[in-house]
């Protein structure tokens, strides 16, 4: 249904959202079907892609620059001039700069996995399929809606070895020689987080019972939860807080060196598992097969099954314990 076209994807979202998006990216321009590709993306994800093979263009909306970062955005798209946009956002904002492109082929998805009447903005979509699907298989219903075969799925984040060997600079010496463990503590939703003392709890039994080095990261919305954590183990040589000290592609490369990676559902869970290191998701209300580590499915830890996801409750993360934790990332030993 495409050939060498100029293609508009339209994701604007977190950082986990951009990372479930690339699969679909690299199988659109290694189709050899597409003219150009470009981005419409946020300052807050665009760092991690920066200078990503598939990608030919980045148009970037600033939602803090008000109204000028609207009118900005729609005059980059319209000066791209693409053939077809595709919203992969399904949200009243995405739909406005789908809808004002100027495009006349616009695809989203189907009116039952739409949001906020994103639906009607766009007038080609996919055909109707299981919303409970993981995102990335989701996203790729659009290759196969436009006639693109794939076999082979692949994320590529452009993390490089300047970024391993920054990450490298930050890490203890021991951590370097015998390995560590990369706790990311944050997470966007408050429902999402794992409780401060949980966490704590498993740095003291890895530090205890483990020759590895623990490594808290995080962004700057941790930092206050990291010093509680960190705490009583500043002296310690195995240990190492983080948190808010890593741009995302240092995050990527630090986590490209870790032996396992430990993190509720968030954007760095998602970046460790598509560098394909070993990721442990921690799940409460939020549901892991439709934003759990895609590459690491197996390795979900979840807090009831019976009755997830309800995407409300913040409590239950609480009954993932340390232990559990602790002895799923003894058994990868």
């Amino acid at each position: 249904m495409i050939a060498r076209e100029k293609i508009l994807i339209v994701k604007l979202g977190s950082i986990g959202d951009v990372v479930n998006t690339l699969p679909l990216v690299n199988v659109l321009k290694d189709s050899g079907r597409v003219k150009e590709l470009a981005w419409l993306i946020e300052p807050k994800s665009y760092p991690l892609l920066e200078g990503h093979s598939s990608v030919d263009r980045f148009l970037l909306f600033r939602r803090t620059a008000g109204l000028a970062g609207v009118k900005r955005a729609l005059g980059e798209i319209r000066y791209f001039r693409p053939d077809m946009v595709i919203d992969l956002q399904r949200i009243l904002r995405s739909s406005f700069f789908t809808f004002f492109s100027g495009c006349p082929r616009r695809l989203g998805f189907d009116r039952r996995r739409s949001k906020e009447f994103s639906w009607l903005f766009t007038n080609m979509k996919i055909p109707p399929a299981d919303p409970v699907r993981h995102m990335v298989l989701q996203y790729l219903e659009f290759a196969t809606y436009l006639g693109i075969e794939w076999s082979e799925l692949k994320f590529v984040i452009p993390v490089k070895r300047l970024h391993r060997e920054e990450a490298k600079k930050l890490l203890p010496a021991k951590a370097l020689t015998d390995g560590f463990f990369a706790l990311n503590i944050g997470a966007s939703k408050p429902a999402n987080r794992w409780p401060r003392e949980h966490w704590k709890a498993l740095v003291r039994l890895l530090l205890g019972r483990t020759a590895r080095s623990v490594i808290l990261t995080g962004g700057r919305d941790d930092l206050v939860r990291a010093e509680f954590i960190s705490g009583e183990f500043a002296a310690e040589a195995r240990f190492k807080n983080l948190v808010g000290r890593t741009t995302l592609k240092q995050l990527g490369g630090l986590f490209s060196l870790s032996e396992t990676v430990v993190s509720a559902d968030s954007g760095p869970m998602h970046i460790a598992s598509a560098l394909g290191t070993r990721t442990i998701g921690l799940f409460g209300p939020a549901d892991p097969r439709r934003t759990g580590p895609f590459n690491h499915p197996h390795l979900n830890l979840c807090a009831r099954e019976d009755c997830s996801p309800c995407r409300e409750n913040e409590s239950c993360m609480r009954e993932i314990s340390p232990e559990a934790v602790y002895d799923r990332i003894l058994s990868l030993a």
